[in-house]
């Protein structure tokens, strides 16, 4: 008999699609819908059906539908008796800078040092007496460095503090023309119906929705790279995101150098010890160590691949206690037939 599999989409008219990709990759063995998790009725929709399964894929635009689709999927999560993928947790940190400093704090995970204000006097206090230059600050919200500024003096810091406690801060919204492929942009406009209204209203929600009433500020590291971290299962995957300008998140510059054991063990420990199991890790690599800048259980992917082992896609396992790499194409679908194939190990 197939699984019956749902998929809980969000407000894109997009950010589900690779799930449904998935899902009909494997259509002799399952059965999948798609909800709005959004709408009004979309508890009604989900018990019209005795479901195995929930694929969730929660949005990274504006705090409003992220606040709602982590509502939504606790409810899923703790009620529905219905196993949910990723786990809540994972929903949870992903697009939260502010619970993800705590989180990291709270499990001991190295990271840089990170100071979240609720009180504009106590943000002007950090700035006139604690603050090293430049602060890194960055919106709760904000995916490829979006949000994120360099701050490099007191007036600077002092005038961000202002604005985001009267008028509120943004992140960048509107259409990315020099990333990706044009082409692949424009086939997508025209073949997916209701693309360029969906889409306006995305952007239009994100300049509506500025970071009001509180700040992040994250100590500067300077860094000539990231290492990108992925665990889906027992896969794992790392390459190097290159720097511009000191950001590494958006420049879609890739090194797949050597991946050290020391990184792969730091990765396993780390997801180990929290439970995590579908996650992208990117840190910081420093004299040997590592601080963990971002978790993200969905991430982009530019290239066909998470990693080259000599110039060889593939993935590591953790197998007879040690790390050995297996070649092939696990990284297919932006990663998502590998979750898929991850996902349906709960209901085996």
């Amino acid at each position: 008999m197939k699984k019956k599999i749902v998929i809980f989409r969000n407000e894109s008219a997009d950010d589900h699609l690779m799930w449904v990709e998935a899902c009909k990759r494997r259509s002799g063995e399952l059965d999948f819908d798609v909800i709005d998790i959004t709408a009004a009725d979309w508890m009604e929709r989900f018990r019209e059906k005795s479901y195995d399964l929930i694929l969730l894929r929660p949005p990274g635009r504006t705090e409003i539908f992220k606040r709602l689709y982590d509502e939504r999927a606790y409810i899923l999560s703790r009620y529905s008796g219905v196993p949910v993928y990723p786990s809540l947790n994972e929903i949870l940190i992903y697009e939260n800078k502010r619970l993800l400093s705590d989180w990291l704090t709270v499990n001991r995970i190295p990271h840089p040092a990170t100071r979240v204000f609720f009180s504009e006097n106590e943000a002007l206090r950090y700035a006139s007496s604690e603050a090293g230059f430049p602060v890194v600050a960055k919106t709760n919200i904000g995916a490829s460095g979006n949000g994120v500024r360099f701050l490099s003096d007191e007036k600077e810091l002092t005038d961000y503090i202002s604005i985001a406690f009267t008028s509120g801060v943004g992140v960048r919204t509107g259409p990315k023309l020099r990333k990706g492929s044009l082409s692949g942009k424009i086939i997508k406009a025209i073949t997916t119906k209701g693309f360029f209204r969906k889409r306006i209203g995305e952007y239009k929600a994100s300049y509506d929705n500025p970071q009001k009433g509180f700040v992040i500020f994250q100590e500067f590291v300077a860094h000539e790279f990231e290492w990108r971290c992925v665990r889906i299962g027992d896969s794992f995957f790392a390459h190097k995101k290159i720097a511009l300008n000191n950001k590494s998140s958006g420049t879609l510059i890739k090194g797949y150098d050597p991946v050290p054991e020391s990184l792969l063990d730091f990765i396993r420990d780390i997801t180990l010890r929290t439970g995590l199991s579908s996650v992208s890790i990117d840190l910081f690599e420093l004299d040997g160590s590592y601080l963990v800048n971002e978790v993200q259980c969905f991430f982009g992917q530019s290239d066909p691949y998470q990693m080259l082992v000599d110039s060889r896609p593939g993935r590591y396992r953790f197998q007879e206690g040690r790390w050995q790499f297996e070649e092939g194409d696990y990284a297919r679908n932006a990663c998502y037939d590998l979750r898929l194939e991850h996902a349906l190990t709960l209901i085996s």
